[in-house]
């Protein structure tokens, strides 16, 4: 993409209650390496990227950079932001940076992504930075394939709920970075809180389109998709594409 600028802000600064145990989730170590540093990785291997934007919890940060990031030594310069009070205020935090380091948010994409996702493809990056670049915003989905029960506060079902045009969002999501800038000025502007980054497109009236994701794109949430990630990397190991 000659002339465009490619940024992903990998976002590390929540606490994985639901992991539990005492290690947050994004420094669980996963075949000797922390997860966080296998998703900076599969980005700083891609090649395309200018410099990766981490978004931490503040007092991390220092042990952050001297402990995990310089030992690695990425190709990419990354840059270690503090984290807010929310995940849409610490995604603020990587984008104003992102604009602090560029000179023309115009010919520049984000890539928003959970730094519990370490399994990212390449193809995919490649796919969503091509459909942003042309559109304004693109994410990864997947469709729902169980079937959908609008449930009451009782517990009682109150009906089926149509899930042709229902799909699971995944990340990175793909943006302009002048666009989601706006976006997101727009949200604090009119007290709007979104699921995720392309709701706060969403909100602002931007369109955002969608290509498929990756089955194996998992976010690391729960100690079973701790043990589907080991899977899915013994699979890598061994070359077996399934």
């Amino acid at each position: 993409m000659t002339g465009i600028q490619c940024i992903p802000i990998v976002m590390a600064a929540g606490q994985g209650t639901r992991m539990g145990g005492q290690i947050q989730k994004q420094y669980l170590v996963l075949d000797k390496q922390p997860v966080l540093i296998r998703t900076l990785d599969q980005f700083d291997r891609h090649g395309g990227m200018d410099r990766i934007i981490l978004v931490i919890p503040e007092k991390d940060v220092d042990v952050c950079r001297t402990q995990m990031i310089a030992p690695r030594q990425f190709t990419c310069h990354v840059h270690l932001v503090a984290g807010g009070k929310n995940r849409q205020t610490s995604v603020q935090n990587g984008i104003d940076m992102a604009m602090a380091l560029v000179r023309d948010p115009y010919r520049c994409l984000v890539l928003i992504h959970d730094g519990v996702r370490p399994f990212v493809p390449h193809y995919l990056m490649d796919q969503l930075m091509q459909n942003a670049l042309e559109t304004g915003g693109c994410i990864p989905v997947l469709p729902v394939t169980d079937t959908l029960k609008q449930v009451d506060i009782r517990g009682q079902i109150v009906k089926t709920v149509d899930r042709s045009q229902m799909f699971r969002a995944q990340t990175p999501q793909v943006f302009r970075l002048d666009l989601i800038s706006q976006a997101m000025n727009h949200a604090v502007e009119t007290g709007f809180e979104g699921t995720d980054d392309a709701s706060v497109m969403e909100h602002a009236g931007f369109k955002v389109e969608t290509i498929p994701g990756d089955p194996a794109n998992i976010k690391l949430t729960t100690p079973h998709d701790l043990l589907l990630a080991r899977h899915i990397l013994a699979l890598q190991k061994s070359g077996d594409p399934s």
